[in-house]
């Protein structure tokens, strides 16, 4: 590695810590207005059978105007609409609850217009995100959701409490530095957006604050440099791409070894799990094109399959995931333009054939056999696009079937591998009815 990535290494785990502890003591700038206590002038209550009541009697609506609606309620939605304020505008806030009657969302609305601050709580009662909303639909529904513009920042929450993103919103437009944060309040990946798109250096941290990754976006595109680190001294790959194309790639073990590398786009790219290589992707021409290989955790092949067009085409090819059983197939499938196409094959740890079976644009289309564990026949059935036309199901180590499906019509008696009984299925026009 050069003296110069070194440098940006270190400069960049400091500036993650940097980063934190300012981001928290100066915050994003809150439009939320100061609440102002104002005057009931309707109250709509929908419980959960859905029935709904407007209130509007100056009387009744007593009751309603110091209640907290903050806290646990046994209604599902309530629509409060208060008198106009001094510059004519009518205020409103919209609450949902959960079925265990926390609150599950809060939203302000101005002249029936989403305006204010938003609010979400989990099922546990602790705060899930919070946002503040300049527009769409008074609501709480997802269509109305779709339709709010956000401006400021939005935060986030997991159930523990802990902080888990922060997003930074003009105007409804995805604007500056986002975060997302390690359950220990680190960072874990900063992205800065320009109008919506990831636009200048993603970067990606553990939870020690060292820098594990870092990308260069152009207007929503991988343009420049990108590294991956295993230590700071030490890369586990460098990129380069021009406009979403990979045109570069050098990809290193821990060990500094190169494993792989891309060429004029072409090539094979690592993708690395915690301690090596997770797969290895076929390049042409910069984009994924050709064999992919999968490894297990003590890196022996444990998939394989083809490329083409983003979709997988061509054979499959998975061996069992124990280390002693690494050379025995498990399952072999054929693809096509991302469908499963023709002969799937399957095999026990014993190496005998489990099943084989006809297939078509993902569903059964032909004959379909099983076998016991031991090698004997257990099913031969005949299906046209999922539906079963023809079966019969033998016991272990009988040459007579004990129960047929004729034309659609009949009874699968099913085995374990071992010959045990697991239950009968009956079938009409091709599709199960009951079982038994």
């Amino acid at each position: 590695m050069t003296k110069e990535l070194k440098k940006a290494s270190f400069s960049l785990k400091i500036l993650c810590i940097l980063i934190v502890n300012t981001f928290f003591l100066l915050g994003c700038v809150s439009n939320q207005p100061p609440s102002q206590e104002r005057n009931l002038k309707s109250i709509s209550l929908m419980d959960r059978n859905g029935t709904a009541e407007t209130i509007s009697n100056t009387e009744r609506l007593k009751q309603y105007q110091c209640v907290d609606f903050s806290k646990p309620q046994s209604y599902e939605k309530v629509l409060r609409i208060y008198n106009r304020d001094s510059q004519g505008n009518i205020h409103a806030n919209v609450h949902s609850y959960h079925e265990n009657g926390q609150p599950k969302q809060f939203l302000e609305v101005v002249n029936s217009r989403a305006f204010g601050a938003y609010k979400e709580w989990h099922p546990n009662g602790s705060i899930k995100l919070q946002a503040f909303v300049i527009g769409g639909e008074a609501d709480l529904t997802p269509t109305a959701e779709e339709s709010w513009l956000f401006d400021g920042c939005a935060y986030a929450w997991d159930e523990e409490g802990n902080q888990i993103a922060t997003f930074s919103y003009e105007k409804g437009i995805l604007q500056g530095d986002s975060y997302q944060y390690h359950p220990n309040g680190q960072i874990w990946k900063k992205i800065p957006y320009q109008n919506n798109e990831i636009h200048g250096s993603s970067e990606t941290y553990l939870e020690n604050c060292q820098l594990l990754q870092q990308n260069e976006y152009f207007e929503g595109a991988r343009q420049g440099s990108s590294y991956r680190y295993w230590t700071p001294k030490q890369l586990a790959y460098e990129e380069e791409y021009q406009k979403d194309t990979l045109r570069f790639g050098r990809y290193y073990e821990p060990s500094g070894h190169v494993v792989s590398e891309i060429n004029d786009g072409n090539g094979y790219r690592s993708i690395f799990c915690k301690t090596g290589v997770a797969e290895l992707h076929e390049y042409r021409h910069g984009e994924p094109d050709g064999e992919v290989k999968v490894f297990g955790t003590d890196q022996k092949l444990f998939r394989k399959y083809h490329v083409k067009n983003s979709q997988k085409n061509g054979e499959e090819i998975e061996y069992y995931e124990n280390p002693h059983l690494r050379h025995l197939q498990k399952i072999s499938l054929s693809w096509y333009q991302g469908k499963v196409q023709g002969i799937v094959k399957t095999w026990y740890d014993n190496g005998v054939q489990e099943s084989k079976r006809e297939m078509s644009n993902n569903t059964k289309n032909g004959i379909s056999t099983a076998w016991y564990r031991d090698g004997n026949l257990m099913l031969i059935e005949e299906y046209d696009h999922n539906k079963l036309v023809k079966g019969e199901y033998y016991p272990k180590s009988d040459k007579h079937p004990i129960s047929i499906v004729k034309e659609g019509k009949g009874v699968a008696t099913l085995f374990d591998p071992e010959g045990n009984y697991v239950r009968k299925v009956h079938y009409e026009n091709g599709t199960p009815t009951k079982t038994e």
